[in-house]
C-alpha cells in the first residue's frame, strides 16, 4: 500500500481498538504516518524505537520498597518488596493522560531489538501491562517493523522474528514508497525544488537498492534538500567535491553523480504557470513539450500550477473563467490516464478550482470523456 491507503487503513484499525503493525523499509516515512494520524486526530504523539533499548529498560529498573506486614506469629514487621521504576516514555504518557488528552503510543522498530527487549514490548503492546504500569484506556498502539525474509523479503536486515502466537496479535499493513505521493508531500513539506525535480525525473531513485552501496530512500532526500539548501547559498567557501561526498553519504556514489550533474546542467525546465497562463493563447511550444515529458515530470508540473492556480482564484473570483477554460485546455494534452487521476486531485485537494472548474461544462464533458477511453 501507499502512504495514503495505509494511513487511512491505521486509522480504521485503530478504531476498532486493534493493534495496527506496519511492515515497511527503513526510510519510507513509517514515522511521518504515525505524526499524521496523531495531528489528525488532535492525538498526543509518544515514539518508543525497541532499536534503541536495552534489556529491563522500558520495565523500569528494580528498586526496594518497604510495606508494613505480619510475621509468623502475627507480629508487625516491615517487609520488604520490588518495585519498578516507571520508563520515562512511560511517565510522559501519564502526564498527556492526566491532561485529558488521548496518547497514540508507536513502538517503532519491534523487531530490530534484542529479543528480550522485544518479549518486554510485546507484554506493553498485546497485554497493556509491564511491570505493575498498566497503559490508561485513553492510549492507542500502533507498532512498525522492517521487511524480514521470513516472510519473503530479499532485505537483509538484522531482525528477531516473532511466533505465529505474536504474529496473530497484529493486524498486518505492508507499506510501499510511492513517487506521486513523495512529491506530494515534498512539495507542501518545503524540500528543495532541484531535490522534487530530481526526482520526478528519475522516480526509480526514490527508493533504490544499490548494489554494494548505500541504499536510497525517501529519507535520504529530505537530508540532500538540507545539505543543499545551505551548499547553494554558501557555494564560494564549500567546494563541489564536499557537497557531492555529502550526497553520497545519503544516496551512494552513483545517485550522489545524477544528482550533482542534474542540479548543475540546464536541464530541460518544468512547465511552469507562467507557461500555462501568461498569454492569451497557449504557445505550441509548450504543446510540444508537454508530449516529450514523462508521467512523473507532467505530474509534478501540474501540481504546482494547481497549487498557484487555487491561490490565483482564491484572489481574484472574478476572472476564474479564463483560468479554468486555459487548464482545460491544458490537460487535454496530457496522457489519458494521468489526466484523469490529476481531474481527481482537483475535487479532493484544490476546492477553488474544484468549485469553478465544475460549473465549467467542458471540464465535466472532459472528465467523462477521458473515463470512457479507459474502459
Amino acid at each position: 500500500m501507499n502512504f495514503t491507503d495505509t494511513l487511512k487503513s491505521v486509522d480504521l484499525v485503530l478504531s476498532t481498538g486493534e493493534v495496527p503493525l506496519i511492515v515497511g523499509e527503513s526510510g519510507i516515512g513509517k514515522t511521518a504516518l504515525a505524526k499524521e494520524i496523531a495531528e489528525e486526530n488532535n492525538w498526543s504523539l509518544i515514539v518508543i524505537n525497541g532499536n534503541l533499548l536495552k534489556e529491563g529498560e522500558i520495565g523500569g529498573l528494580p528498586t526496594i520498597d518497604s510495606y508494613p506486614g505480619v510475621n509468623d506469629k502475627e507480629n508487625p514487621v516491615e517487609k520488604k518488596t520490588t518495585v519498578y521504576a516507571v520508563h520515562h516514555k512511560l511517565r510522559e504518557i501519564d502526564e498527556e493522560i492526566s491532561q485529558g488528552k488521548t496518547v497514540l503510543l508507536f513502538i517503532d522498530e519491534i523487531n530490530r531489538c534484542e529479543h528480550t527487549v522485544q518479549q518486554e514490548l510485546m507484554n506493553l503492546i498485546l497485554n497493556r501491562e509491564i511491570n505493575g504500569y498498566t497503559l490508561p484506556e485513553g492510549v492507542k498502539i500502533c507498532a512498525a517493523m522492517n521487511p524480514s525474509s521470513k516472510y519473503g523479503s530479499d532485505f537483509d536486515y538484522q531482525v528477531v522474528d516473532m511466533d505465529a502466537a505474536q504474529e496473530n496479535r497484529f493486524v498486518w499493513l505492508t507499506m510501499e514508497p510511492d513517487y506521486k505521493q513523495w512529491i506530494d508531500w515534498a512539495t507542501e513539506a518545503g524540500i528543495e525544488q532541484k531535490v522534487i525535480e530530481f526526482i520526478s525525473t528519475f522516480p526509480e531513485y526514490l527508493h533504490k537498492i544499490n548494489e554494494d552501496d548505500l541504499r536510497a530512500t525517501p529519507r535520504s532526500y529530505e537530508r540532500i534538500s538540507s545539505s543543499y539548501k545551505i551548499y547553494k547559498k554558501n557555494k564560494a567557501s564549500i567546494p563541489r567535491s564536499v557537497f557531492l561526498n555529502v550526497v553520497k553519504g545519503n544516496v551512494g556514489r552513483v545517485i550522489a553523480e545524477e544528482f550533482v550533474s542534474f542540479v548543475e546542467s540546464d536541464y530541460s525546465p518544468l512547465v511552469s504557470y507562467e507557461d500555462v497562463f501568461s498569454r492569451n493563447s497557449l504557445p505550441e511550444s509548450i504543446r510540444e513539450r508537454v508530449k516529450k515529458e514523462s508521467h512523473t515530470r507532467l505530474y509534478l508540473s501540474a501540481k504546482n500550477i494547481l497549487k498557484r492556480l487555487e491561490a490565483n482564484i482564491l484572489n481574484h473570483k472574478d476572472d476564474s473563467s479564463f483560468y479554468i477554460d486555459r487548464l482545460i485546455e491544458f490537460l487535454n494534452l496530457y496522457p489519458v490516464d494521468l489526466r484523469i487521476g490529476l481531474m481527481k486531485d482537483i475535487k479532493n485537494s484544490y476546492p477553488e478550482v474544484y468549485k469553478q472548474s465544475i460549473e465549467n461544462e467542458a471540464f465535466v464533458e472532459l472528465y467523462f470523456a477521458s473515463y470512457r477511453l479507459t474502459r
